[in-house]
């Protein structure tokens, strides 16, 4: 709990620490984990982090005065040592969707000193709950290989997905997790 803050509707206590949701004013900590996200599990220029940073600082404000997009941290002794996000996208109507919302997690990150501890589980849940308390039923996220045990335990499906990077520049940046998937014999 941060000093002068109350429990109250965005702060509720956990075991080993405080989950509470994220303001304006936390938009440091939400790009500097996300940046150490990004860190862990690819390799990425400087140049390449510091753009993305500008542009989700940006975007993150956007979304967060529109009330598409939430934030939680968890606090243990007054310090934040992990976070993630919930984005409301908007999508096509489907037969088992109700609604043409959904939620999306993104950004999950917990300081190195603090992880096996169950932070993340406890953020995704609260997404969860943030979203259901919104009338979603369904959830998305990408998974790293480091959040996928995580998400499985938590009833997460895997889904077939593909990209295809428009800028031709893009499409040779490969990351630890697609060097895993096999190439076919020729």
């Amino acid at each position: 709990m941060r000093k002068g803050e109350v429990p109250g509707p965005n702060l509720r206590t956990v075991k080993r620490g405080t989950i509470r949701r994220s303001t304006l004013l936390d938009l440091g900590l939400l790009v500097r984990h996300r940046r150490g996200m990004w860190s862990d599990i690819a390799q990425f220029s400087k140049a390449d982090l510091d753009a993305a940073d500008r542009a989700y600082r940006h975007w993150a404000t956007t979304q967060m005065k529109s009330n598409r997009f939430a934030g939680f941290i968890v606090d243990v002794d007054g310090q934040p040592v992990a976070s993630g996000c919930v984005w409301i996208m908007q999508v096509q109507p489907r037969p088992n969707w109700k609604g043409t919302e959904a939620a999306y997690l993104l950004s999950m990150y917990t300081e190195p000193a603090h992880r096996g501890r169950g932070h993340g589980a406890r953020i995704v849940r609260e997404a969860i709950r943030y979203a259901k308390g919104r009338g979603i039923n369904v959830m998305l996220l990408h998974a790293s290989p480091f959040g996928e045990p995580i998400y499985q335990r938590l009833g997460f499906e895997r889904t077939k997905e593909m990209r295809l990077f428009l800028d031709r520049r893009k499409r040779r940046r490969r990351t630890p997790a697609s060097r895993k998937t096999p190439r076919r014999a020729r």
